[in-house]
């Protein structure tokens, strides 16, 4: 039978002992946990918002009426996504995340060129938990420049 030998000491951090390369991958994971709380619901909005812009966009191949796209897009993004507030009453009440209006939307539409251009911008309200209670201003920016000329498929059967 043979006996342990006690030459050796036992190695450092072999029975669950902590290195400073641990804490510094956990701390690291904490930290993008905590980002991805933070950002990502609002790059997630900011998606949507350019999906939507891009889906009027298309629609004005067909639609003449600019007016009518860009009451419909303010409507659209409004309705997107929303967050809690405060009231003037003082009471719970639920504000749109994205509000933007018909006026502060540029739409030019070149019938020479056939393209479209639509741009504006809009806040968001960033709160960063644990770390400030006052929350921070992010402003989502939208510039496109669209092909609207009518597709050519051929003649048709």
């Amino acid at each position: 039978m043979t006996t342990i030998s006690t030459n050796h000491p036992p190695r450092r951090y072999e029975r669950g002992g902590v290195s400073w390369v641990t804490l510094l991958i956990l701390a690291a994971m904490v930290g993008t946990a905590y980002l991805a709380i933070v950002w990502a619901p609002i790059y997630v909005v900011h998606y949507e918002v350019k999906q939507t812009v891009r889906e009027y966009m298309n629609q004005a191949v067909r639609e003449k009426d600019d007016a009518k796209l860009v009451e419909n897009l303010c409507h659209k993004l409004r309705t997107l996504h929303s967050t809690s507030g405060v009231g003037e009453d003082g009471r719970p009440v639920q504000i749109p995340s994205v509000q933007v209006t018909p006026e502060e939307i540029t739409w030019e539409r070149d019938i020479d060129a056939k393209t479209l251009h639509v741009s504006f911008e809009y806040t968001r309200q960033v709160t960063f938990p644990f770390l400030s209670s006052e929350p921070r201003e992010w402003v989502g920016t939208i510039d496109f420049n669209h092909d609207i000329a009518m597709p050519d498929w051929g003649p048709s059967r």
